[in-house]
């Protein structure tokens, strides 16, 4: 049954920010939006613009996005009462809803935006491990190091992978290894894995790490 697996806040590096909901287990695809609703905690935090939105879905992996959220002043670092709920195709709830807490992330910060583990057509045997980071305007992560922390699954060959040379567009980074596997590949698909994605200079030095949620994919649709 699909369920909220998290909520985030994001200060705009303009005017707009992000109010963020990930989604996970829509293994039957019947999650079609998700309403947010954001409330001040006390009088004196920045009073967020619509307080009521329906976010849509932004990536495969149940990214549900809303980017024009406007706050009265810099609410990073201050925290919001945030809830999101789970939308079908015909506006119904579907689920639990998520109520939580969350602290407005401040902009401009290098962030990990996703990470993906997809299996390859080429050699079904085979995953993409992608990550995608954001916010690099100055140049500073050279490499990412990615490593499986906790896992039920089966175990991922190799543990930790180093990414280099990567796709750059502006700020953002896209690092690729595509010769990921696992002991037993195909009953890795759908499996879920906690991942540390630290980011590294140019000489091999942490510039910040985070954790991760991963569910590793099949061979895409439009690719099978």
């Amino acid at each position: 049954m699909a369920f909220i697996r998290r909520q985030k806040l994001k200060q705009g590096v303009t005017s707009e920010s992000t109010a963020i909901t990930i989604v996970a287990d829509d293994f039957e695809d019947v999650v079609h939006s998700v309403d947010v609703t954001i409330e001040p905690i006390t009088p004196e935090e920045p009073t967020p613009s619509p307080t009521n939105m329906a976010s849509t879905l932004k990536s495969e992996t149940k990214r549900f996005v809303y980017n024009d959220l406007t706050f009265s002043d810099n609410a990073a670092g201050f925290s919001y009462k945030m809830t999101s709920v789970m939308k079908n195709i015909d506006n119904e709830p579907i689920g639990e809803p998520l109520i939580e807490t969350v602290t407005v992330e401040p902009s401009g910060d290098i962030t990990v935006r996703s990470v993906t583990i997809t299996q390859r057509k080429a050699n079904p045997d085979l995953f993409r491990l992608k990550t995608v980071i954001v916010s690099d305007h100055d140049n500073k992560v050279a490499s990412v190091e990615v490593i499986f922390s906790d896992f039920s699954g089966p175990e991922p060959i190799p543990t930790e992978v180093t990414l280099i040379d990567p796709k750059v567009d502006g700020g953002k980074k896209v690092f690729k290894d595509n010769t990921l596997t696992f002991d037993d590949p195909s009953s890795a698909i759908y499996e879920e894995y906690i991942v540390i994605v630290d980011l590294k200079d140019a000489e091999g030095i942490s510039i910040g790490a985070s954790e991760h949620i991963v569910v590793v994919q099949p061979i895409p649709e439009e690719e099978a």
